[in-house]
């Protein structure tokens, strides 16, 4: 038996801390995915020669539907991120490598979902000049890095400032600052 175990301070085995953020992982992408495909704007496109073309004014909208899946996947980063690295402040590598590889799984699910919400773009069996909303794709692969980037970022920053003699203190004792700590004022 460890130190730590034997104050009562055992640290969750990376199984269980790994087996966590992966579970709220997926489901916040699922999450993020049916966001994605609620906030993104409609884009209108136009049948051109059996292909789906969109004009200047509504291609700034693919834009602004990339942005919405950055922001929200930002915002998936920041909050998983904030919760497991002070829920599993005694476990940080595991914690910062797990929101990383699952920044990126859970950008990819939130990906699929709101692509198998959205519309499909089908244009098969239409005459050029048809209206048709544009599928909702991501059209900026790097939107998939921003969850694990924010998500390392504030993990990182966290595990900097946490205490670190907080796993060997004896439970419900103060820090060891001031009268009769055994300091050089003794």
């Amino acid at each position: 038996m460890t130190r730590a175990e034997r104050l009562g301070h055992a640290a969750p085995s990376t199984v269980r801390v790994v087996t966590q953020i992966v579970v709220a992982s997926v489901v916040a992408g699922v999450l993020m995915g049916v966001l994605w495909w609620l906030l993104a704007p409609d884009v209108q496109g136009v049948v051109v020669d059996g292909g789906l073309g969109v004009d200047a004014h509504e291609g700034r909208h693919l834009f602004t539907r990339d942005a919405v899946f950055t922001l929200i996947g930002a915002g998936a980063g920041l909050l998983l991120s904030a919760v497991f690295a002070v829920w599993h402040r005694r476990n940080p590598v595991a914690v910062l490598v797990s929101l990383a590889a699952m920044g990126v799984v859970g950008s990819l699910i939130a990906r699929f979902v709101g692509g198998f919400l959205g519309p499909d773009g089908d244009v098969s069996g239409l005459a050029d000049g048809a209206d048709v909303l544009f599928p909702l794709r991501l059209e900026t692969d790097a939107a998939l890095l921003v969850w694990s980037m924010v998500a390392v970022v504030v993990a990182a920053v966290i595990a900097l400032f946490r205490e670190d003699r907080t796993p060997w203190a004896v439970p419900g004792a103060g820090t060891g600052h001031g009268a009769g700590a055994g300091g050089f004022g003794d």
